[in-house]
C-alpha cells in the first residue's frame, strides 16, 4: 500500500513538473460563445459551471463556482477586470463579508468546508458581438491569503 501511495505522488510531481499550470476548462462551447477558464491560483483548481451555453447575450445563464476552503473566511475581498479585446473596460474590487455584514451564505465558513456561490447573470443588451472578453477574478480573506483565483476568455464567434 505504501508503495502504492509512493508511486502516486511521484507521478503526480512529474506531471506538476511538466506545466505547473492548472488544465484549461471549457465550460461552454457553441456557434455563437466559447467560454473558457483555469486557475491562477498555484495550489487549488477550482469548480466552475456556465449552464447553459447561451445563443444570445439576452439568455439567463446560472453560474456555480466551488472550491475547497484552505482558510476560513471571516472577511472576503474581491478584485475582478474584464478586458475586452486586451483593453481593461471594467475594475472593481468589493467586498463581499465583512464581520458586520456577511452578505453571502458562505461568509464565515471555515478551513476544509467546500464552499458554492450561485448566481445567475443576463445581459440587458445583445449586440451582435464578435469579441474576446477575458476576466480576472481574485479573492482574498482577511489575513491576505489568496481564497480563489481565476482567468476566464469569453469568445463571442
Amino acid at each position: 500500500m505504501l508503495l502504492v501511495v509512493i508511486l502516486t505522488l511521484v507521478q503526480m510531481n512529474e506531471a506538476h513538473a511538466q506545466d505547473p499550470r492548472w488544465p484549461l476548462h471549457t465550460v461552454c462551447d457553441s456557434e455563437r460563445i466559447t467560454v473558457t477558464y483555469r486557475s491562477c491560483d498555484p495550489l487549488q483548481d477550482v469548480g466552475f459551471t456556465f449552464l447553459p451555453c447561451p445563443e444570445r447575450l439576452t439568455d439567463v445563464v446560472k453560474i456555480r463556482l466551488a472550491l475547497i476552503l484552505r482558510r476560513s473566511i471571516d472577511e472576503l475581498y474581491t478584485s475582478y477586470e474584464l478586458l475586452l479585446n486586451d483593453h481593461p473596460i471594467l475594475k472593481r474590487d468589493e467586498p463581499l463579508c465583512l464581520p458586520q455584514f456577511p452578505r453571502f451564505k458562505f461568509c464565515g465558513s471555515r478551513r476544509g468546508e467546500i464552499i458554492t456561490v450561485e448566481s445567475s447573470f443576463k445581459s440587458k443588451i445583445n449586440l451582435p458581438l464578435k469579441a474576446d472578453f477575458d476576466l480576472k477574478l481574485r479573492a482574498i480573506n482577511q489575513e491576505g491569503f489568496l481564497i480563489a483565483c481565476v482567468n476566464a476568455t469569453l469568445n463571442f464567434h
